[in-house]
């Protein structure tokens, strides 16, 4: 009997196998349906600027495609779930994404999407400062590239490959590349690669100084953009022109273009650039003291960077707000700003900005006197960019370590960071930065009575500046010369580079550095014992000091025009 209906169940599964098959064909089919479903409503959500909707959407079809195994499309959609991670900023959950798919397009045996994979993981392990692991993944996509001959994937990834070289400061490795990479869009006639590529030439010469090279590309870039009748395109160009003529203090022609850039983000609805042109002229504004301004900026940039998830955009802020803040007078708030950065750039993963804001909160610890929790910030800071290749931020932790030494009157010890910085930045090959490091060692060879020393040193500053254009620079060392003059009793030589320093900062507009240079000029007359002059300066150093709320000048100020006073009426 047992072996009987056995038999009956044998038979029946047989008879109902095809049902099962068609059953089971039947359910796939509609996860597969359903899934694609839900992929073509987060694309039209991702059109209609709805991102963090979409992305639900995005996820609920990787849960159908991962049910049916259908590991084609789970792979497209975790693509997807990456880009947009990648766009709100948040790099690691990007990094996750897209490493899962890797081994699907592997699995699936499609070299094409396993290359663009790893060229996507490349970018993102640039973004988070990981530079072996970009370079690693970048050489092993563009292997792929030339093996399959897909010439325009392979200048795209030769592009990622230059970013990294440059951030390391193997500038002539990185300069190959991008040359490489340009003669391959112009082959292939891909002139959307070759506006990006050119810009991208622009930027590469402008961490360079090399403003005059930059803006030249940058205006090519224009040119293609205008050709091709991007608008979009035109914006970045016109907003990257707007911050070269703002890096070379040329402020009103830097804010025309920046907010005509700023108009055509607006027409073409890209939030994420927006909130760039808006940081951007910000900084502008914070450049020239117009510090009000420059906070207006930022606040509208962070609003938007927190509306569309751009969290690395948020932190970036939040570290230019702290430093108006600074400036501003305000030592207490900044700190709380960059405390916030460095969280975010904590959870995003990216090491490069948490050094950069090392670096800032040292500069806040440096301020209040704190140099002991200066120095653990700015050692910390420069482990972290030392880790990553992240020579600019190296450079400039050096700079600042010699500033704190300074303040502490270890002047053997400053001016060893000073030159360690200038190695740095000529390894680099960045030229404002051994402007700078030129300069802090001038002070300190001021400050230790090698006057001939400090001499050289702030000429070479000065002649470095002036080649790049770089006014606010020069008008740093010209004061500083004029310092060492004073103190040599050449004071012809004094007033004349302390009032050049004086017309140039009047020029940029910098309060702060005019405040310096009318105190500066005040002393040289009351070195020279000519009080009435030196009254006249003070006096302006004390409308300026109350002007800008800084208390502890007007304290100073005050305290010397007394002391003028008392020699007025002897």
């Amino acid at each position: 009997m047992i072996v009987y209906l056995l038999a009956i169940k044998s038979a029946l599964l047989w008879l109902l196998k095809p049902f099962f098959w068609i059953a089971r064909l039947v359910y796939s089919e509609l996860q597969r349906s359903g899934g694609l479903s839900h992929v073509r409503r987060g694309y039209f959500l991702c059109g209609e600027g709805q991102q963090q909707e979409a992305l639900k959407d995005f996820n609920h079809a990787l849960m159908l495609f991962q049910k049916i195994k259908n590991y084609k499309h789970e792979a497209m959609v975790l693509d997807e779930i990456g880009e947009l991670y990648s766009s709100w900023g948040q790099y690691t959950k990007a990094l996750e994404s897209y490493q899962k798919a890797l081994p699907l397009y592997r699995k699936l045996g499609n070299r094409d999407l396993e290359s663009r994979s790893l060229y996507r993981i490349g970018v993102i392990h640039f973004a988070l400062g990981n530079q072996s692991e970009a370079l690693q993944n970048s050489h092993h996509a563009l292997l792929l590239q030339r093996e399959l001959g897909d010439r325009i994937s392979e200048g795209k990834t030769l592009t990622n490959l230059a970013k990294v070289y440059q951030e390391r400061g193997q500038t002539k490795q990185a300069l190959e590349l991008l040359q490489e990479a340009l003669q391959i869009a112009r082959e292939q006639r891909d002139l959307k690669l070759e506006s990006t590529l050119i810009n991208n030439m622009g930027h590469f010469y402008r961490e360079l100084s090399q403003y005059s090279k930059a803006l030249e590309f940058h205006r090519q870039a224009l040119e293609l953009h205008l050709k091709n009748r991007d608008i979009a395109g035109q914006g970045v160009s016109l907003s990257n022109i707007g911050a070269i003529h703002g890096a070379l203090g040329e402020y009103p022609q830097a804010i025309k273009l920046l907010k005509e850039a700023l108009e055509i983000f607006k027409q073409v609805g890209n939030r994420a650039r927006e909130a760039t042109a808006l940081i951007n002229i910000g900084s502008v504004y914070d450049q020239q003291g117009w510090y009000q301004d420059a906070l207006k900026h930022y606040q509208q940039a962070l609003l938007i960077c927190r509306e569309v998830g751009d969290r690395s955009g948020e932190a970036t802020i939040l570290n230019n707000i702290g430093a108006v803040h600074l400036f501003l007078g305000d030592y207490s708030t900044p700190l709380e700003y960059y405390q916030e950065a460095f969280a975010l750039f904590q959870q995003i993963g990216d090491l490069s900005n948490q050094a950069t804001t090392l670096n800032n909160m040292g500069d806040i610890y440096r301020r209040w006197g704190e140099y002991t929790n200066a120095v653990a910030s700015f050692q910390e800071a420069l482990v972290i960019a030392s880790k990553v290749g992240a020579r600019d931020t190296e450079a400039r932790v050096l700079d600042n370590l010699g500033v704190v030494c300074e303040h502490l009157e270890d002047f053997n010890k400053a001016l060893t960071y000073h030159k360690l910085a200038l190695a740095a930045w000529q390894d680099i090959g960045t030229k404002s930065g051994q402007a700078t490091a030129l300069y802090g060692m001038g002070r300190i060879y001021l400050k230790l009575a090698c006057y001939s020393e400090a001499h050289n040193v702030l000429q070479q500053s000065l002649a470095i500046s002036r080649e790049l254009g770089e006014r606010s620079n020069e008008s740093d060392t010209l004061n500083e010369l004029g310092l060492l003059y004073n103190v040599i009793q050449e004071y012809d030589k004094a007033l004349e580079h302390c009032q050049e320093a004086l017309r140039l900062r009047k020029q940029l507009g910098n309060k702060i550095a005019e405040l310096e240079s009318i105190e500066s000029i005040g002393t040289i007359f009351y070195q020279q014992k000519q009080y009435s002059q030196s009254l006249e300066y003070y006096q302006q150093a004390l409308a300026i000091s109350r002007e800008l709320k800084y208390s502890d000048v007007e304290d100073r100020v005050l305290k010397t025009i007394e002391q003028i006073n008392l020699h007025l009426y002897v």
